[in-house]
């Protein structure tokens, strides 16, 4: 394998850019997983770690926008526009999770979310064949009736222990919630991202969307909704009305509390709710925005360039690589917890030091550029690839054999 074809990412500012974005959503990733609290409980409301709270949130929402972005690499139709391919897809999304099966084995506390992303690819592969316009349109009509039919089907059912519920409605990445994530990002893959006006209408919407998620809903919590949810909550309870709002606030169950539809409009983390599915959204659509012209600075690296500009294209060859192998940088971060915890008792539950964060984020930077300077693909995509071509190619030959005509 030769060297230019596993530097290829750096060869497109594009692709950088969307290797950039994947490697922010790593990061986030990590910091949830191995790196300090978000939020501590404490009087009142507690204490709110604004540093690392930004990411706790919306790592999930990124690792499924970008789950839309890959989408775009199948197959191409007739017309030219890449579309996933059905039984390749459906073969992906069976090896996801039985990773994701793996690595939930290992019983680290990580909620691995590899088995939900196998759920997603099957529920895309309807709307494969719509353009870009019409998937995005898609996405914000189900980011707003989403997290509505969330809410009622969660406050009149209950089906505790039910798998398919759990992927579909009330897990940690119910597709009812996540799904406007992948579509967004399965519609944004098919624009011409190396099209300026294209990133500058990206970087509106992202922005309005924030506005309308966070700005908004902020507004909302200090003009009397906080108050009108304190009344809602339980008497009797642990705690005073605040410590409770806060605990329901910060819970990052992957769906929005149901003593009051009031919720629904609350930029709690990781929480579905409309505050929050579309304030995300808007994260995803300004950040990738804002990296993919960052992406192009990589030609800054080359020698003949002033120190400075050096330095910062430097940079940006270096975190890259971090998104381009991300199935693998996940599955070795889950890996390298439970053998840590083996070898040595440590508990990954709950919070951890920066200098744990820091650890993993450098080895995980350095194992993905000493990867990719030799092979172009990281193991886990290669083998993914691989298997998926295999069982394809059987189940071909399987086919034309159960179709050719019997000898007398």
């Amino acid at each position: 394998m030769s060297r230019p074809e596993a530097r290829a990412p750096r060869a497109s500012g594009r692709l950088l850019g969307l290797d950039l974005f994947r490697a922010v959503a790593v990061f986030g990733m990590l910091v949830a997983h191995v790196g300090p609290a978000a939020w501590t409980p404490g009087e009142g409301f507690g204490t709110v770690h604004v540093e690392w709270e930004i990411f706790h949130s919306r790592m999930p929402a990124m690792f499924a926008f970008a789950a839309g972005l890959s989408l775009n690499l199948g197959r191409a139709h007739a017309s030219g526009a890449a579309q996933p391919a059905v039984v390749p897809t459906l073969i992906r999304a069976a090896l996801l999770a039985a990773c994701g099966f793996a690595l939930t084995w290992l019983g680290t506390p990580v909620v691995v979310i590899l088995t939900s992303f196998a759920v997603w690819f099957v529920l895309v592969l309807p709307l494969r064949r719509l353009g870009a316009p019409a998937l995005l349109i898609v996405a914000g009509a189900w980011a707003v009736l989403g997290p509505a039919a969330s809410f009622l089907l969660r406050r009149s059912i209950t089906l505790p222990g039910n798998a398919l519920w759990d992927a579909l409605v009330a897990g940690d990445y119910p597709a009812m919630t996540w799904m406007p994530f992948v579509v967004a990002g399965l519609g944004v893959g098919r624009l011409e991202l190396s099209s300026k006006r294209i990133r500058l209408r990206l970087a509106a919407a992202g922005a309005a969307l924030i506005g309308i998620g966070y700005l908004l809903s902020g507004l909302l919590l200090s003009g009397g909704l906080t108050a009108r949810i304190l009344d809602t909550l339980p008497a009797g309870a642990d705690g005073d009305a605040a410590q409770q709002f806060a605990r329901r606030f910060f819970a990052e169950s992957g769906v929005t509390d149901t003593g009051s539809w009031l919720w629904l409009l609350v930029p709690a983390p990781h929480s579905g709710s409309w505050a929050d599915v579309l304030g995300c959204l808007g994260v995803c659509l300004l950040l990738l925005a804002v990296l993919l012209p960052i992406g192009e600075l990589s030609r800054w690296a080359e020698n003949g360039r002033p120190a400075g500009q050096r330095a910062v294209g430097l940079l940006v060859t270096l975190a890259a690589p971090l998104g381009t192998m991300v199935l693998s940088v996940y599955a070795a971060h889950i890996v390298a917890m439970a053998v840590i915890t083996a070898a040595t008792g440590h508990s990954f539950s709950g919070a951890q030091s920066p200098l744990m964060l820091l650890g993993f984020t450098l080895g995980l930077m350095l194992f993905s550029v000493l990867w990719l300077r030799r092979f172009p693909r990281g193991p886990l995509e290669w083998l993914l690839g691989r298997a998926t071509a295999v069982i394809e190619r059987m189940g071909r030959r399987a086919s034309a054999g159960s179709t050719r005509p019997s000898r007398p």
